[in-house]
């Protein structure tokens, strides 16, 4: 009987080393493509800031105190968030894989934990002051567009500022799904 405790615990162990180098591997999957993720996002959020540029002068922002500003608050949002999803993005690659599993686990665990501070704070007041920027923009827009297009850029916006909130939500609980996967993995 105590040969098939010893054999019986063993495969456990053997086991358990198994879900974690597997459950490593997927970890490694799910980081790599959420910083793809997170490039495909600075890349958008870049495109938005040089359009909203080329609107700024298309428009002549400079002249109207209202527009400027609005549009100037929402170019800041944007860049700010550019800057710090790459000083993230370098943070991570900066981990190398290669060492010990529970070496590279812990400090996966500290990058996806320091990233709660930007999710949890930094994103929603830059969200915050894009779309206040866009609020100051609005009595430009009526003012100098027709009564319909602005209705459809009003309605719109409420829209893709709703849809834009949804798909921050779910990337933000990816990452938190990642960082309970790391912290159940380096608890083997």
């Amino acid at each position: 009987m105590n040969d098939f405790e010893n054999i019986k615990t063993s495969w456990t162990q053997d086991q358990r080393a198994f879900d974690s180098e597997t459950g490593y591997k997927e970890i490694l999957k799910k980081s790599k493509q959420i910083r793809k993720k997170q490039r495909i996002g600075q890349i958008v959020l870049g495109a938005t800031v040089i359009l909203l540029f080329i609107f700024f002068f298309y428009v002549s922002a400079y002249k109207n105190t209202r527009a400027f500003w609005g549009l100037g608050i929402m170019m800041s949002s944007l860049i700010i968030r550019i800057v710090m999803e790459y000083y993230s993005i370098r943070n991570l690659t900066k981990i190398p894989p290669y060492k010990k599993m529970k070496d590279y686990n812990q400090k996966l665990i500290n990058y996806y934990t320091s990233r709660k501070f930007i999710h949890f704070l930094v994103t929603p007041i830059l969200f915050g002051c894009y779309v206040f920027g866009f609020i100051l923009l609005l009595p430009v827009f009526k003012k100098n567009l027709s009564q319909g297009f602005y209705t459809y850029i009003l309605w719109s916006s409420v829209f893709i500022f709703l849809g834009l909130a949804i798909l921050i939500a779910v990337q933000i609980k990816k990452e938190l799904l990642i960082l309970k996967q790391l912290k159940k993995e380096i608890s083997y």
